[in-house]
């Protein structure tokens, strides 16, 4: 059996105040990634010279990559990301996340000892659940577990399940975790593996409250895909989307609460 190895893959867009946080967490894990792979989209900040900085006097043996694009997205940049990746396994980070010290070394270690399941990811710190443990597609249909910052998996799933949709703005990362579990064992670790640099709240920041709309239509357009798909039947599509419309109006009556 092959060495597993992991990419980190970080798309990046005017991420001059959090960029070297989130490199510094990966630098910093307990057990190293094989190499790092960050996109700019696009950044007309002093993102790509505090990139070039942190690579250069990096003293790690580790495979530092930097690619620009046209502003194209993070779907299309995680997409491409992919695509430079050496390793077998991608990790996912975004620039304005952070790892906790000791993420890879769990992922990677349970990965290793159980080679049947093609993605793990630990949790992220705010929005925690005391769930753990295996993730069936089933439950992962009314509860989406899994944060892009903290999940790492095996490359050619990735690419077998589609990648990241590129027509879809938001949710589209729920939609791949929703392929990826549809056909492949996939798991949750108990272990709070990331958080974001400046410590936002799940519901109530900029950035977030004014997408909750948008956000709850990416997840409609999920389950629309999969009755397309007949990865499920007429009766739980419709139940899914009455259950979502359900959620979307709590996730706006939270928000104004925290506001107030």
């Amino acid at each position: 059996m092959n060495s597993l190895t992991i990419s980190v893959i970080i798309p990046c867009y005017n991420a001059e105040k959090t960029i070297e946080a989130c490199l510094r967490s990966v630098f910093s894990q307990s057990k190293s990634v094989n190499e790092i792979i960050v996109i700019d989209d696009g950044s007309d900040d002093a993102s790509i010279s505090i990139i070039n900085k942190i690579f250069k006097n990096s003293n790690l043996n580790i495979n530092c990559i930097l690619k620009a694009q046209k502003n194209a997205g993070p779907s299309i940049a995680r997409n491409k990301g992919a695509m430079l990746a050496t390793s077998n396994h991608v990790a996912f980070l975004d620039s304005d996340d952070e790892w906790f010290q000791d993420h890879i070394l769990i992922s990677k270690k349970f990965l290793e000892n159980n080679d049947d399941y093609k993605m793990v990811a630990t949790k992220y710190s705010s929005g925690y659940t005391k769930f753990s443990g295996v993730v069936s597609f089933e439950q992962l249909l009314w509860k989406n577990y899994f944060l892009t910052p903290c999940v790492i998996l095996n490359k050619d799933c990735f690419y077998d399940s589609g990648g990241f949709n590129v027509s879809m703005r938001y949710s589209e990362d729920y939609y791949l975790w929703l392929n990826i579990a549809y056909n492949n064992k996939v798991y949750l670790l108990d272990y709070i593996g990331a958080r974001n640099v400046e410590f936002k709240k799940p519901f109530g920041d900029k950035g977030l409250s004014s997408n909750l709309r948008a956000m709850h239509l990416g997840v409609i357009k999920c389950f629309d895909s999969l009755y397309q798909k007949r990865q499920v039947n007429f009766r739980k599509y419709v139940t899914l989307k009455q259950f979502e419309k359900l959620k979307y109006i709590r996730r706006n009556i939270l928000t104004l609460l925290i506001k107030k």
